[in-house]
C-alpha cells in the first residue's frame, strides 16, 4: 500500500543557480572522475550560452560564438589514447586526463547515469515508527523526481534499479551493485546493494556522484560520433555511409529523448517556455538537434581538424588563431615557391601570377631573401 507519494525535484534554484551542476575542482581517483575534497558545488545553466551563439554571426567562427557542446567535440578530438593500453585510465595520456578535468571544472560531469535510469527501489529500512519502509525514486520530466515510500511486511525485499543503455531503450531490472553503484565511488563494496542512495539532483547526490573515465569517454564519443556523421562532411567509413547517418540520427534522438519542453515563471511573474533536461549529455544532444534544424551544421577546421559549428557555408576555421596560423603557413609556402621560381629565371610578374600574390608583395619577399 502507498503510504506517501510526493513529487520532488531539486530545491528551487537561487539567482546564482541553474540547470546543471559543477564543482570547483575534480580529480581522477581509481579511474573515476569525482569532486575533489573541499571542492565547492555550483549550479549553472548551459542554455544562455547556447542561445547567445545562435544570435551571433559566424564569419570566422571565433570561440565566443560556439555552442556549448562544441567544447565536448573539441575535447574528444584532443584525447590521446596510448598504444597497447586498453584499460582506463592507463590508456589515456596524462595530458588527456588533465584536459578532461579542466573540461569538467567548466561544465560538470555528463550525467551518464541520469540519462539511463528510470527508477530505483532502495533497500528497506525501519522508520521512526518501527515500520519497515522501502523508498523509491522514479524519473519524472527534466529533473523532477517522483518519490514514494511504501510499507512492507519485512526487510526481505531487495533493492532494484530499472535502467537502460544510452543508445538502447530496452529496460533491465538489476541490483544497484551492477550499474548504479559504479557512479558512487565512495560507497563501500559491501554496501552497494543496501546503501541509502540520496535522491537525484540533491546536494547529497551531487557530492557522491562520480563518473568512471570509461563511462565519461564512451558517452562523449557516442554523442560526438553521431554529431560528426550528421555534419556537412561526414567521416569516411568502410560501411554504408547512408546507414551510418541513419544510425547517428537514431542516437541523437535517443540521447535527447528525456529532454522536455516545460512551462516556468519568469522574474516578472509571467509564464515562459523552457527546456528541461535530466543530464548535460541530453542537453548537448538537444542543442545539436536544434542547431541542425536551424541550419548550423558541424564542420571540421582545415587547420587543426577540430569540429566546430557554423551557419556560414564558407567557414573553414574553428577559431581566429587557426585562421591566422594557416594564413602564415600558406604565405611561407608561397614565399618558398616564389624563391624557387626566381631561381628558375622567371620574371617577377610571372612569379606573382603563379603564387597568386600582388607584384609589390613578391618584390618585398625576394628583396628580403637577398638581404
Amino acid at each position: 500500500m502507498l503510504d506517501n507519494a510526493q513529487t520532488k525535484g531539486r530545491p528551487r534554484a537561487l539567482a546564482t543557480e541553474g540547470d546543471w551542476w559543477r564543482f570547483s575542482l575534480y580529480e581522477i581517483r581509481d579511474g573515476c572522475i569525482r569532486p575533489a575534497d573541499g571542492a565547492k558545488l555550483e549550479w549553472y545553466s548551459p542554455w544562455p550560452g547556447f542561445e547567445l551563439s545562435r544570435t551571433q554571426t559566424v564569419g570566422q567562427t571565433p570561440a565566443a560564438t560556439q555552442p556549448n557542446y562544441q567544447s565536448l567535440m573539441k575535447l574528444v578530438h584532443q584525447l590521446e589514447y596510448l598504444p597497447g593500453e586498453t584499460r582506463y585510465p592507463d590508456c589515456l595520456s596524462q595530458k588527456s586526463q588533465g584536459l578532461i578535468l579542466d573540461w569538467c571544472q567548466r561544465n560538470g560531469l555528463l550525467g551518464v547515469l541520469l540519462s539511463r535510469w528510470e527508477a530505483i527501489s532502495l533497500a528497506p529500512r525501519h522508520d521512526h515508527a518501527a515500520r519497515c519502509v522501502q523508498r523509491r525514486y522514479f524519473r519524472g520530466f527534466g529533473q523532477v523526481i517522483q518519490v514514494q515510500e511504501i510499507t512492507i511486511a519485512s526487510e526481505d525485499r531487495n533493492a532494484t534499479v530499472l535502467i537502460h543503455g544510452l543508445d538502447d531503450l530496452t529496460p533491465a531490472e538489476e541490483a544497484p551493485s551492477k550499474t548504479w553503484a559504479r557512479f558512487f565511488p565512495s560507497v563501500g563494496f559491501s554496501e552497494r546493494d543496501t546503501f541509502a542512495y540520496p535522491q537525484p539532483y540533491t546536494v547529497e547526490f551531487c557530492q557522491l556522484y562520480g563518473e568512471r573515465l570509461i563511462d565519461f569517454c564512451n558517452a562523449a564519443r557516442l554523442l560526438v560520433g553521431a554529431i560528426l556523421h550528421l555534419g556537412r562532411k561526414p567521416p569516411k567509413i568502410t560501411g554504408d555511409p547512408k546507414l551510418a547517418r541513419h544510425q547517428a540520427l537514431d542516437t541523437i534522438n535517443l540521447l535527447r529523448r528525456p529532454v522536455a519542453s516545460a512551462l516556468d515563471f519568469a522574474e516578472n511573474g509571467s509564464v515562459k517556455p523552457s527546456r528541461v533536461a535530466p543530464s548535460l549529455l541530453a542537453s548537448f544532444a538537444d542543442m545539436f538537434a536544434q542547431d541542425l534544424i536551424y541550419g548550423r551544421p558541424t564542420l571540421q577546421c582545415t587547420c587543426c581538424g577540430t569540429p566546430f559549428v557554423s551557419s556560414a557555408y564558407q567557414a573553414r576555421y574553428c577559431s581566429k588563431t587557426c585562421r591566422l596560423r594557416e594564413q602564415k603557413q600558406r604565405l611561407r609556402a608561397q614565399m618558398k615557391r616564389a624563391k624557387a621560381f626566381r631561381a628558375q629565371g622567371q620574371s617577377l610578374r610571372q612569379i606573382a601570377a603563379s603564387v597568386g600574390q600582388p607584384l609589390a608583395r613578391v618584390k618585398r619577399w625576394l628583396r628580403s631573401a637577398k638581404g
